[in-house]
């Protein structure tokens, strides 16, 4: 993981432990938090645009792939 996404990705986590609404995010959360966000980018998927059926897709084929990735080393 690049560090600009790393930086980006302590900073949503310490904005919201700060407020008291989210768990520290382990690193296991955090590398899904960015393959998930790759996967909208190879499919060319807004998330803030994506209709259900789209968001559904993609969380499916990030999990999958994610812990196949995971499992296999």
């Amino acid at each position: 993981m690049d560090k600009e996404r790393m930086a980006a990705l302590e900073e949503i986590e310490s904005h919201g432990a700060e407020n008291g609404w989210v768990a520290p995010m382990t690193e296991e959360d955090r590398e899904f938090f960015a393959y998930f966000c790759s996967v909208f980018n190879r499919y060319n998927i807004s998330p803030s645009k994506a209709t259900r059926l789209e968001y559904d897709f993609v969380t499916r084929v990030s999990e999958s792939e994610f812990y196949l990735q995971n499992a296999t080393t």
